[in-house]
Parts: C-alpha cells; structure tokens; sequence
C-alpha cells in the first residue's frame, strides 16, 4: 500500500492528511511536505490520520520531526482522528507527549 498526502492550509494552521501506510518506503514523502508547510511559515499543523493505516518508526520519526520544526516558534502538532493501532503506537513510544490528540480534525483545531 501507498501513502497519499495533501495539504491545505487553514487561519491559524496547515492541515496534512494521510492515508495508506507510513513506513520506510514512505516516511520521506510526509518528512519532505511537513518541512515544506513548516518552512512556508505554518505555526501549527494538524495531520488527519483518520484514513493512515499504519505507522512504523520511521513515520514516528516524522512526526516528531515536525513537532520539534515547530517548537521553536511555539507551534503544535496536532494529529487527528488516529486509528487504535496508530493510538497505540503513540503511546507505548510516549508520543503522546510530544504531541496533542484529537479525535476530529476540527476538535484539533479547537485546541489550538
């Protein structure tokens, strides 16, 4: 399975959405889009995992990445609408700390 991703950007956040499989094989096509939003100037970014089926190291990684891109200036990584299996893996790695949940994108929108 495949990653597919857009983007969209939004009064106060960028929204990246993303579904299929995050892993190796694709962890650098989502690590090259957050560094592009981060860069343009997003301070806040919601990733809609409501249709990512998995997500290994690598795309932990990723996201991590992109959290700490937007530390700096005071920014948040949302994730939305993650499916129990992504949950689980953000917890058991302690993620859940680094980053904010949310079940919907617009309560991650709330909550920023």
């Amino acid at each position: 399975m495949s990653l597919n991703l857009s983007h969209s950007d939004h009064d106060g956040y960028a929204l990246i959405a993303v579904s299929g499989e995050l892993d190796l094989a694709t962890a650098h096509e989502l690590a090259a889009l957050g560094a592009r939003v981060v860069m343009t100037g997003a301070s806040n970014v919601i990733v809609d995992a409501n249709e990512l089926a998995v997500c290994d190291s690598s795309g932990l990684r990723v996201l991590v990445q992109i959290a700490n891109d937007l530390h700096p200036s005071g920014g948040k990584l949302v994730i939305a609408g993650a499916k129990p299996i992504v949950l689980r893996v953000l917890e058991i790695t302690g993620l859940t700390d680094t980053v904010v949940l949310a079940d919907t994108v617009p309560e991650a929108a709330a909550t920023l």
